[in-house]
């Protein structure tokens, strides 16, 4: 029987995240896999290639050596058992939940804003600020979007969840108000 990818990427992320914690060589195998990751997010053909069955294994093979060629052991190891095992086609899948535990075991959480107008650096600074601790988080990465519809304050979506500060449901609840 063949996995998801979801279950396969989470299987595995999760025994590379253990080896790496327990040998206390997190730093070096997220930095490691996040060189892979952007490899593979920029060039989505080596994926292509290396599930191709018209490319030869030992060409397959050559460019995974050059992928673990400067890597961690762990990781080089990690390349070739997911080349083995013919998983090659979720190692963005994998590095990403591989992401999330480091970031869950940091305390490091990923935010977006939504807001009317651009927001300068300081208000994105101090929003940050204040939904970690909020959060509970040791850090908040934070992308903003804008949407004039929200007409001012903020939404946010972080953690699984929704804070809205917006002027538009403000409004929305005090019609709802005002109509009962």
């Amino acid at each position: 029987m063949k996995l998801n990818s979801i279950t396969l990427a989470k299987r595995y992320s999760r025994a590379l995240f253990e080896l790496a914690s327990e040998n206390n060589e997190l730093e070096v195998v997220t930095n490691d896999l996040k060189a892979i990751h952007k490899i593979f997010i920029s060039n989505p053909e080596y994926i292509e290639q290396l599930s191709s069955p018209s490319l030869p294994s030992t060409a397959k093979q050559t460019i995974v050596d050059l992928l673990k060629q400067d890597a961690h052991p762990l990781v080089a190891k990690f390349i070739q058992m997911i080349f083995e095992y013919q998983h090659l086609d979720a190692v963005v899948l994998i590095i990403e939940y591989f992401n999330r535990l480091v970031n869950d075991k940091n305390k490091i959480v990923h935010a977006n804003a939504t807001t009317a107008v651009e927001l300068s650096t300081s208000q994105k600074e101090q929003l940050a600020t204040r939904l970690a601790q909020h959060l509970g988080a040791n850090e908040v990465i934070l992308a903003t979007t804008i949407d004039p519809d929200i007409i001012g304050g903020v939404v946010v979506q972080a953690d699984g969840k929704i804070i809205d500060g917006s002027l538009a449901t403000k409004i929305a609840k005090i019609r709802r108000m005002l109509v009962k």
